[in-house]
């Protein structure tokens, strides 16, 4: 979508991400991960928790990368 292309991600300069779900208080997430240019890993990026409501996606809460180790999150991809 335009947030990964036209917004500013996944640019040269900025670099690649990926996201690999799983879930956090019970709700399905999206644990993202960056990988700068240069870098050969990807390296936490913040934790995306989608609150559902009547089968759409309602709200998106995003907690910044410190937070991976409490969800037993990879260190790095």
């Amino acid at each position: 979508g335009f947030w990964a292309k036209g917004g500013g991600f996944d640019l040269e300069n900025f670099g690649h991400m990926r996201g690999v779900a799983t879930r956090a208080n019970r709700q399905p997430a999206v644990a993202c991960y960056l990988r700068r240019p240069g870098e050969s890993a990807y390296v936490p990026l913040a934790l995306d928790v989608l609150r559902i409501e009547d089968g759409a996606l309602a709200e998106i809460i995003t907690f910044e990368d410190r937070h991976f180790p409490a969800f037993d999150l990879a260190p790095k991809l």
